[in-house]
């Protein structure tokens, strides 16, 4: 409860009288009339006050229920509903919040109301998620003036509510409902197969251009009386294991989202175009919270993913390739394809050697390092100083570096690709696709 600012303007205007008349009686200026108006005023004004404080009534009764989806979305914005009613007796004026969080923000809030006795009114306004993992909303807040305004009253609902906020899951709701070939050109990916080229039979056609002659199912195409093919899928029932660095590696961020959370999304996306594909998906994260998902497969399997890493987050530990190589090949021999989304930089090429060694001895090893937007951007930048100039050759050779290492890694055998955070995604599932129709697992 605290007064209005009418209330402590009209207390600020009876001192300044007062003052004022004081000093008007010590220079013999007031009368004793004009003091006794000053006292009365004073006291009216106590009462009225008191009076005032009264009529707020029971808020506690007050109801404010809202309506906010479970679960949501990083950085996408949802609708929320919040139902006030006016339990009281009188009508009343309030202003109505949500208290801060951490990991929401608010958009049309807060919103002033007059409400009449047992009126009920809808306000709607939405919330947006800015950090991952499960967020608990306090109970709302509304700011009620008394009766004659001189005093606001603050009233927090007791009621929380939970969200959990997951990475943004949209795109993977939108590739859904097309099909997997929709899918892969939605996304950016392009892929050049021939027909046949998978090792499962799938079906029987009729020939068409291109069709090689070893596709041809001759006892078919003498029943028939016309050409029939046979048509081949890419083997299912494989194993795929995402590996994500929780460590400092991923923690810059060039946009909205942190390299974390690209990551993130990236295998989401990549996961459910393998588990479309008959694949099965599993997971692990390393240095810093260490978690473990066995291969999952079917509609349900990326339900599960997402529940298993949505609230993940980045730490300050240091990478060691070679610790998360030796606890992998404890866990799991079936052969299998890792992908390993890290920062990898020119420090690492002999611990990261050792590591997919280790890892290649039963495993197809993919590497999926991301670099920094803001320093490929800075290449673009003008030279006017001496300090551009050295700023210009240290990205440069940086980068340079990058591509050395890259170029290391391949001729040792590992698989890898140094992308922005922006393209992992589409990276991720062109090589997810070349390294599967290759027939290497």
């Amino acid at each position: 409860m605290r007064p209005t600012k009418q209330f402590v303007i009209v207390l600020i205007a009876w001192c300044l009288i007062g003052f004022v008349q004081g000093a008007a009686r010590v220079l013999g200026l007031a009368t004793e009339i004009f003091s006794l108006v000053w006292a009365v005023c004073g006291i009216t004004l106590f009462f009225w006050a008191a009076f005032d404080y009264f009529t707020i009534g029971k808020i506690k009764d007050l109801i404010i229920e809202r309506s906010i989806p479970t679960s949501l979305a990083l950085g996408a914005p949802v609708k929320a509903t919040m139902t006030i009613t006016n339990t009281l007796s009188r009508g009343i004026r309030l202003l109505v919040s949500e208290p801060p969080n951490p990991k929401l923000t608010f958009s049309g809030l807060p919103v002033k109301l007059i409400l009449e006795p047992q009126q009920a009114v809808d306000i709607d306004y939405s919330l947006t998620a800015i950090n991952r993992g499960e967020a608990t909303l306090k109970g709302a807040v509304a700011r009620i003036q008394s009766k004659y305004r001189l005093w606001d009253f603050t009233f927090s609902h007791p009621k929380t509510s939970k969200v959990k906020i997951y990475p943004n899951f949209a795109p993977i709701a939108h590739l859904s409902k097309l099909g997997i070939e929709q899918q892969i050109r939605q996304l950016g990916v392009h892929l050049s197969q021939k027909r046949g080229d998978g090792m499962e039979f799938k079906q029987l056609r009729e020939f068409t251009v291109g069709d090689s002659l070893r596709q041809i199912d001759w006892k078919t195409t003498s029943r028939y009386q016309k050409p029939i093919s046979r048509e081949y899928q890419d083997e299912q029932n494989q194993e795929v294991y995402f590996l994500l660095d929780c460590g400092r590696r991923l923690r810059h961020k060039d946009d909205e989202l942190s390299h974390f959370d690209h990551a993130l999304n990236a295998i989401l996306l990549t996961a459910y175009i393998a588990i479309r594909q008959g694949d099965a998906c599993g997971f692990s994260s390393y240095s810093g919270e260490e978690k473990w998902l066995n291969p999952v497969k079917g509609p349900s399997g990326i339900n599960v993913l997402l529940n298993t890493l949505y609230d993940l987050e980045s730490t300050k530990e240091n990478t060691d390739f070679l610790k998360l190589a030796e606890k992998f090949v404890k866990r799991n021999s079936r052969r299998s394809l890792i992908i390993i989304v890290s920062n990898v930089r020119e420090e690492d090429y002999e611990d990261l050697i050792q590591a997919t060694k280790v890892l290649s001895k039963n495993h197809i090893v993919l590497v999926a390092s991301l670099k920094e937007h803001s320093l490929v951007k800075q290449l673009d930048h003008d030279i006017n100083t001496v300090d551009d100039a050295l700023s210009y050759s240290e990205t440069h050779r940086y980068l340079q570096n990058r591509k050395t290492l890259a170029t290391k890694l391949r001729s040792s055998g590992v698989h890898i690709i140094d992308t922005l955070p922006n393209q992992l995604h589409v990276q991720l599932v062109t090589e997810y696709f070349r390294l599967k129709r290759s027939h290497l697992l």
